[in-house]
């Protein structure tokens, strides 16, 4: 980096063509960031240049070391019209329901509910393991759809909803080692998606392409053969999800040197290794519980995943914590307890990208404040059935896919029309010279 742009505060991130300026406005305080280097790593980069405060609220609010540091952080002096805009209101009314959700003690950790969530699930793995010498392809759902309730499991973990002190110790037994995963890059990811919404370039849970694309920009970058089939490989390539990440996850834990990660997984593979020589299975028996249920993991976790996020709008950059919230979720089923638990409390998704540190039991009683809080500023508050949502997101499949197939048939056409025009003058111009 030049010194003129160190002067001015301004910060290349990688990857990126355009430098961003290295200040962050928190509270009305417009804070210089260019020698901060934030301990959960380049989150903080989403929101250089514009109004963070919602955001610092939602993953910081809870932390009073994280207000402290803030408070301590240097001033900038910032031309008001190099602020993005963007509706004060719309924070205003966060900082106020924020307030008043944590007076009302909804923040407030569910430990029974949650331990007797964690502990059926366990328990649901224990005796799939017990059954996959004897029918490994129905124990492998089974164990799948385990797994993928363990990744609920530790999405409460991550977002801090079992307190400061035992959100990342259970967060670590259910990701690492119930599910061979990394808790650290499971939340460097998912920050991310909450922090930016839908947000295209930012949002990591959108990078579906070159296989699938629901939005006209993506679609371009996704070949004709993937167009012409994505309404109908979506479904079964999902089960492909978790062999093609389980190498990035991995490395990711090696990478960064988290040894504690690599040894749960290692504890991970030893556990199901020892507990399916004990019920008697084959290596072939084994190996086909195990592919099954991971192959089923990840057809389970992004089903219920794209159901409320991926046949929405996409969202810019520079949408409030309120618009990003409203326009980039939906709800499907959000009054039925049952429909919470099988999805992972995925179906209240409104909801949870307001309070994302909320416990997911509480969540419910919340809706009537968030559907208030559109209605107030005119922007959608939208609750499907379960039905509707799947057709939303596969039909959006289909459509996204004919459509850009069709721009791209007529483009050939008009380009091919042009060829046989010019081609016709040059004709025309010959004869006119002879």
């Amino acid at each position: 980096m030049c010194n003129t742009q160190k002067e001015q505060g301004v910060v290349t991130s990688p990857g990126k063509k355009a430098a961003k300026p290295a200040w962050t406005k928190i509270h009305g305080r417009v804070i210089d960031l260019a020698a901060f280097r934030h301990p959960g790593g380049n989150i903080v980069e989403l929101f250089y240049g514009m109004d963070a405060t919602s955001a610092f609220e939602q993953f910081h609010g809870h932390h009073k070391g994280a207000w402290k540091m803030v408070r301590s952080l240097p001033t900038k002096d910032v031309d008001v019209a190099d602020i993005p805009k963007q509706n004060d209101e719309h924070i205003m009314e966060m900082t106020r329901l924020m307030t008043s959700w944590r007076e009302r003690g909804l923040f407030k950790p569910r430990p029974v509910s949650s331990a007797i969530y964690g502990l059926a699930v366990v328990a649901a793995i224990v005796m799939s393991v017990m059954c996959a010498p004897h029918a490994p392809v129905l124990a492998g759902i089974a164990v799948g759809t385990c797994w993928a309730q363990c990744g609920f499991l530790q999405h409460m973990g991550g977002h801090r909803e079992w307190g400061r002190k035992w959100s990342f110790f259970f967060q670590h037994f259910f990701e690492g080692l119930c599910k061979g995963g990394s808790s650290s890059w499971w939340r460097n990811r998912h920050n991310k998606h909450h922090a930016k919404t839908n947000v295209i370039g930012e949002d990591g849970d959108l990078r579906t392409t070159p296989f699938f694309a629901w939005d006209p920009m993506l679609a371009k970058k996704v070949p004709d053969w993937s167009l012409k089939t994505q309404a109908f490989t979506f479904l079964p390539a999902l089960g492909a999800y978790v062999f093609m990440f389980a190498f990035t996850v991995r490395k990711y834990a090696v990478v960064k040197q988290l040894w504690h990660e690599v040894a749960l997984m290692i504890g991970h593979y030893a556990v199901f290794a020892f507990g399916l020589k004990l019920a008697g299975a084959t290596l072939s028996s084994g190996l086909a519980f195990y592919c099954t249920g991971y192959a089923w993991q990840g057809i389970y976790l992004g089903f219920f995943f794209g159901l409320s996020h991926f046949a929405v709008e996409r969202v810019p950059s520079t949408a409030t914590w309120l618009e990003s919230s409203m326009i980039g979720t939906i709800d499907w089923g959000g009054s039925s307890a049952f429909c919470g638990y099988l999805s992972g409390f995925l179906n209240i998704q409104i909801e949870h990208h307001m309070a994302p540190q909320m416990p997911m039991e509480n969540l419910r009683q919340i809706r009537g404040d968030c559907r208030a809080a559109a209605e107030k500023f005119g922007l959608p508050y939208r609750e499907v059935s379960f039905i509707a949502a799947a057709k939303l997101m596969m039909v959006g499949l289909y459509r996204t896919g004919r459509d850009e197939l069709k721009l791209r048939s007529d483009r050939r056409k008009y380009t091919r029309a042009q060829a046989v025009m010019g081609a016709a003058s040059a004709v025309v111009e010959n004869l006119k010279a002879d």
